[in-house]
C-alpha cells in the first residue's frame, strides 16, 4: 500500500539521519549528476523514490525496470535484487458515454475519449535495478549541470521549503528547533556559492526532520 511504502523510506531515512549518512549529505563534485534518473527514458525520478533510491548507496544515478533493460540488451545480475518505487496517477482518459451509459462517438465513427480526474489516485509498484546491477550496461555519459542552473535549482528548493533563513556574521550553521528557523553565516563567507548551497541545504534537511533529531547549532 501506499502508506506502507511512505512509511518505509520514511524509517530508511530518518535511521540514515541519525547515523549521519543521509543519501543527500555525499560528497558528490559540484555540478555532478547524481540525482536518480532512468537511462531509458532520460527522465529524473522525484519526491520520496528519488529520495529512496538515493538512500540505497549506490553511486551510479541510473536505474531502471527488468523489462527496460531487457529492451536494452543488457541483462539484470543473478541475485540481484531491485528496489520497490511507487507512482500515484491523478489523471487518465475514459470513453465519453451517453444517458444509457453506450460510448459516444465521433464523426469519424471512433469512441469519443475524454479526460478526467481520479477522485482517488491509483498507485502503481515498479522494481527498478541500479546500474551496477546490471551487466552490459556501459559506463554513464557525462552530465555537467551549469553553475547557474544548480545555483537556480536550490534557490527553488530553499523558497518552496518555505523555511526562515536568518543571516547573521559568524561561524554558526544550524536549525534552531524553538525558534524554528535555520540560522548561515552571510552569504560573503562562503568561498563560493557552491559551498554556501551546500551548507543551506543540509540544515534545510534538518528543518524537514525537527522532531525526529533536532539538531543544535554547529560551529565552523
Amino acid at each position: 500500500m501506499a502508506t506502507d511504502y511512505a512509511r518505509k523510506v520514511a524509517e530508511e531515512l530518518i535511521d540514515q539521519l541519525r547515523q549521519g549518512a543521509a543519501p543527500w549529505q555525499k560528497p558528490w563534485a559540484p555540478g555532478e549528476r547524481f540525482m536518480p534518473y532512468n537511462p531509458t527514458t532520460g527522465k529524473d525520478y522525484r519526491g520520496g523514490n528519488a529520495m529512496w533510491l538515493m538512500a540505497q548507496g549506490y553511486p551510479d544515478a541510473r536505474w531502471m525496470t527488468y523489462r527496460q533493460a531487457t529492451a536494452e540488451g543488457v541483462q539484470i545480475r543473478k541475485g540481484e535484487h531491485g528496489a520497490q518505487i511507487q507512482y500515484w496517477i491523478t489523471r487518465g482518459t475514459e470513453a465519453v458515454t451517453d444517458a444509457q451509459g453506450k460510448p459516444v462517438r465521433g464523426e469519424d465513427g471512433k469512441p469519443l475519449i475524454r479526460e478526467v480526474e481520479y477522485e482517488r489516485p491509483r498507485v502503481k509498484t515498479f522494481t527498478v535495478f541500479n546500474g551496477e546491477q546490471i551487466d552490459g550496461l556501459p559506463l554513464a555519459p557525462a552530465r555537467v549541470v551549469e553553475t547557474w542552473e544548480r545555483h537556480q535549482r536550490a534557490e527553488s528548493i530553499i523558497a518552496g521549503s518555505g523555511a526562515r533563513i536568518d543571516h547573521q556574521p559568524g561561524n554558526r550553521a544550524c536549525y534552531q528547533p524553538a525558534a524554528d528557523r535555520i540560522v548561515l553565516p552571510e552569504r560573503g563567507q562562503f568561498p563560493t556559492a557552491d559551498a554556501y548551497y551546500i551548507t543551506s541545504l543540509h540544515e534545510l534537511g534538518h528543518n524537514a526532520a525537527f522532531g525526529i533529531m533536532p539538531r543544535r547549532c554547529a560551529f565552523a
